[in-house]
């Protein structure tokens, strides 16, 4: 018995999306395992260091580590091995990045523990050279000690892998890597990942942490890893390519020439041709007409779509050109101008930054909410409507009172969605309206669920009110405003085929959403 074209469509549609998903897990997996690698490889090497430094400083004192009391951790289980458990999973976020250097530095006292650091120095200068590790050995105050940086006496006790080590536990971190440089080659000693990871172990002595050491190392890029396997990739590349002739000789010869016309077609899209030409001709088995027509209408959703992120990349390039060049244009003073400047100064440019970095993170953050409700597949439940805006408006206190004209008892929606929609009309009712209160009344309207936010404010002007549900729009861009908390409101009401919008005058505003 021959397969039926869906049966060979599916079986081929199955293999091409197992192949692309296979291949990200895979890649995926194993850059994980490469961050794993380096946070072993740092604690093998904070150890070491820790121990040397540990033993320097007990020399210091006229003390031997045979006659130092135990370096076990208080809590550590086993009495003779207690080796730092490895953190980072594929789960771990991303830690936030250090921009600023530290401002605060440890005085110039001769220690035991700065003439133990000085001591190591020299060593921690020569293997980086060959390992390309950045280390800081910090004291029982979180001030570094010996550095392979210049940032000698520096505290960074501030940092969260620092404090916590400071308390006695291991800890680490992976940060985003930032550098204007470009990638070393594929050959070179220095790293092309992306992702630096930094690991901040105590150093023990009776019982009390005596010092940190801090090692940090750029993880190998999984394109870095796969050079230096190149020859069992190619391998793989070679069966891989393999297989793809013979799926498609095999193609070729189990689907007619109508499937043909529409890869022709799809081609043509592929190359900049109209999205057009998918119409299968009278003698198409049924399952080609009905795949036809699908790739018809999807052609077309992904040519709005297209233009859809096309505008979207627009709207977003131009709002982030101005912060990013107030932090850019900012930090170069800061730079060329650090010692010369005064504090105040100092102060206001970093505040500057502090404004504008703010505003991106706000930014990015509605962003992210737009793109949720827009883009992502909607999680339903069933809401009980009187309970959710009750429990809603509590939250405003005074300023916002509810009215309750029979609405629907129930809705089944995302509750996100719903509560992001109607915090946005009540927040801007809530700064915008006069002191009095803010009206929310809920009703049923045919088979939808109505929401009237009203507030006794000024009105809108005329001008404002063609503009109110744009993106990006704002008249507050100076208080740090992004523009999309009534474009999330529309984007809701788009979801659930519904609609919203305004009522203005010189008494107030009423904005209607219909869900």
């Amino acid at each position: 018995m021959r397969p039926s074209i869906r049966t060979l469509l599916f079986s081929v549609n199955l293999f091409l999306l197992l192949v692309p998903l296979s291949a990200f897990l895979v890649l995926r997996l194993y850059d994980t395992h490469l961050i794993e690698q380096t946070e072993r490889q740092l604690i093998a090497e904070a150890v070491l260091i820790g121990e040397a430094w540990r033993e320097a400083w007990l020399s210091e004192q006229g003390l031997t580590p045979e006659t130092t009391p135990d370096i076990r951790p208080p809590n550590a289980p086993d009495p003779q091995f207690f080796p730092p458990t490895p953190m980072l999973t594929d789960e771990s976020p991303l830690a936030d990045n250090v921009l600023q250097p530290a401002t605060r530095f440890a005085p110039r006292v001769e220690t035991t523990s700065t003439r133990a650091g000085r001591a190591i120095t020299p060593m921690l200068m020569r293997a980086q050279r060959m390992n390309l590790s950045g280390v800081r050995v910090l004291d029982d105050q979180g001030c570094v000690i010996a550095t392979t940086a210049n940032d000698l006496l520096a505290c960074l006790n501030d940092l969260p892998e620092v404090s916590s080590a400071l308390t006695g536990q291991y800890t680490a971190v992976a940060r985003r890597r930032l550098s204007d440089e470009p990638p070393p080659a594929l050959s070179s000693l220095s790293r092309r990942g992306r992702t630096r990871v930094f690991v901040a172990n105590p150093i023990f002595s009776a019982g009390r942490v005596v010092g940190v050491v801090r090692v940090g190392r750029t993880s190998i890029d999984p394109l870095e890893a796969l050079w230096f396997h190149r020859r069992l990739l190619a391998w793989a590349l070679a069966i891989s390519l393999l297989l793809t002739v013979g799926v498609s000789v095999f193609l070729a010869y189990a689907i007619s020439r109508p499937v043909a016309t529409i890869t022709a077609a799809a081609e043509r899209i592929a190359h900049g041709g109209r999205a057009e030409g998918f119409a299968a001709s009278a003698v198409a088995p049924d399952e080609v007409a009905r795949l036809a027509q699908a790739l018809s209408h999807m052609a077309q959703e992904l040519t709005s779509r297209a233009d859809y992120i096309a505008q979207f990349a627009l709207n977003v390039s131009h709002e982030l050109k101005n912060p990013l060049a107030g932090i850019r244009g900012a930090v170069e003073l800061l730079k060329d101008s650090w010692e010369t400047m005064a504090p105040e100064q100092r102060q206001r440019f970093l505040s500057n930054i502090d404004v504008d970095a703010s505003y991106l993170q706000r930014l990015a953050t509605r962003l992210l909410e737009l793109a949720r409700i827009q883009n992502a597949p909607e999680k339903t439940s069933e809401l009980a409507i009187p309970a959710f805006l009750e429990q809603l408006v509590a939250r405003y206190g005074e300023r916002v009172r509810l009215v309750l004209q029979t609405p629907p008892s129930t809705i089944t929606m995302n509750a996100e969605h719903l509560e992001a929609a109607l915090r946005n009309l009540l927040d801007n009712a809530v700064r915008y309206g006069s002191p009095k209160p803010v009206s929310v009344t809920a009703s049923r309207d045919g088979q939808f669920l109505r929401l009237d936010v009203r507030d006794q404010g000024p009105g809108i002007s005329e001008a404002n009110q063609k503009k109110l549900f744009t993106r990006f729009f704002t008249t507050e861009r100076d208080r740090g405003g992004t523009g999309l908390g009534l474009a999330m409101v529309k984007a809701v009401a788009d979801t659930r085929g519904g609609s919203v919008n305004v009522v203005t005058g010189p008494e107030g505003s009423t904005f209607t959403l219909r869900l």
